[in-house]
């Protein structure tokens, strides 16, 4: 199978030829194990032969990007979603978000008008990500020769953009918001629902300029170690509306709808699965979810992406050997998982480690 396929298969909960494999990691850990003998002329995505090529959404309003301050080791900036934020240069690390543009109602009204498409303004998907972007964004043509390059690699093409909590946090502010979810939450549902139907809008843009990904993840982290950030009740009143309309979108276009979310959000699953959603990452074993009772309670009704405990990565080989082993063994019928860690690689994980971790998968997962 292509990687295309091999992913298919797996969401769609059909037995591929091998269990499909890919994974996101800090910027600073590619850098370190270029000191460890990982190639310098190419990627990870490259290097592993991962099934997943991720793409880019921009529904931003589009503030202008600036470089406010770099002093070689941070950068300040200011996003296209309008927010200053200040961030350790080349590294994942926490950033300190510094201002927001809603501080209130007024200046809601002034942001929303700018959730809309502008003519003659560039592309708003790309392969390279959006958010804290200070490059220009592709024009549309070079865009479409970008897509049909990655079409023709075969793999399974995956967009990415913030969901619409990701996205209301960063225009009003994020303790802000998780007030308002309380206080005010008609005028939290107020952004969330602009901003989705301008992300409907954006999609539907790409199709028209013949770019449709195979997949839409929208990165919402909803939850913590141990729960929600906010009630369920709260989120179905807030958030769903937003949620059921991505993916009555989504599939009404032939496109898979996965979301990334930190922590253990279960108690909102079965609400997720209502709202259409096929894939569910990251999993974090550390906040007690475990892909094997997953599949339990909701196998054939979703399909998961991630759970390789990050942690058994920097212990022992019988533990690492142990974890990928049981936990790909639930899968060894039927699809629904695609191999990843439960969160992505830090450089605390060495590039011997976690070549073995891909060999481990590929001989578990079915092999190549």
């Amino acid at each position: 199978m292509t990687g295309r396929e091999r992913v298919t298969a797996a969401v769609e909960h059909r037995s591929p030829d091998q269990v499909p494999v890919a994974e996101h990691f800090w910027d600073d850990t590619i850098t370190e194990w270029r000191n460890e003998g990982f190639p310098e002329d190419v990627t990870a995505d490259e290097y592993f032969d991962f099934d997943i090529i991720h793409l880019g959404i921009d529904a931003s309003p589009r503030f202008k990007s600036l470089l406010l301050e770099d002093d070689g080791e941070w950068i300040t900036m200011r996003d296209r979603f309008g927010y200053v934020v200040r961030k350790l240069k080349h590294k994942s690390r926490t950033v300190d978000y510094q201002s927001y543009p809603v501080p209130d109602r007024a200046a809601w009204e002034a942001v929303r008008g700018m959730f809309v498409m502008r003519r003659g303004e560039g592309a708003r998907i790309d392969d390279v990500a959006f958010p804290f972007r200070l490059a220009p964004e592709p024009a549309w043509d070079e865009a479409r020769e970008k897509y049909r390059r990655l079409r023709d690699t075969g793999k399974y093409l995956l967009a990415t953009a913030y969901g619409p909590h990701e996205a209301v946090w960063r225009l009003r502010g994020f303790t802000e918001t998780l007030m308002d979810i309380v206080l005010d939450p008609e005028f939290i549902n107020d952004i969330a629902e602009t901003y989705s139907s301008f992300m409907l809008d954006v999609l539907d843009r790409c199709i028209v300029e013949g770019i449709i990904p195979d997949g839409f993840m929208a990165i919402e982290d909803i939850a913590a170690t141990r729960g929600m950030l906010f009630s369920p009740d709260h989120w179905r009143t807030v958030y769903k509306p937003s949620m059921i309309k991505l993916g009555d979108f989504l599939h009404a276009n032939g496109m898979h709808y996965w979301m990334h979310s930190c922590g253990n959000g279960e108690a909102v699953f079965e609400d997720l699965i209502e709202c259409g959603l096929d894939v569910i990452n990251p999993l974090e074993a550390k906040s007690g979810l475990d892909v094997r009772d997953l599949k339990e309670r909701y196998g054939g009704r979703l399909a998961f992406y991630g759970n390789i405990d990050i942690r058994s990565m920097t212990e022992s080989e019988e533990l690492i050997e142990r974890e990928i082993r049981d936990k790909l063994g639930a899968f060894a019928h039927g699809g629904g998982y695609i191999a990843h860690s439960d969160h992505s690689i830090p450089p605390e994980v060495s590039f011997d480690r976690y070549r073995q971790v891909i060999d481990l998968i590929r001989k578990y997962g079915g092999g190549r």
